[in-house]
């Protein structure tokens, strides 16, 4: 193998990686923002608290 067939896999994996990346950002459901924050104690109930939070 030369070393042009090697940078061009080389390349083409570091590509595919980011591709790969960005299709799955664009793709996943936007349920991020929600998992991270915990619920206002002030306006959620001690029952409903469990259901804000999932």
């Amino acid at each position: 193998m030369t070393s042009r067939m090697v940078m061009m896999g080389v390349y083409g994996l570091v590509v595919g990686a980011i591709l790969s990346i960005l299709v799955v950002q664009y793709f996943a459901p936007d349920d991020s923002n929600k998992s991270t924050t915990p619920p206002n104690p002030l306006v959620v109930t001690p029952e409903n608290a469990a259901q804000e939070t999932e």
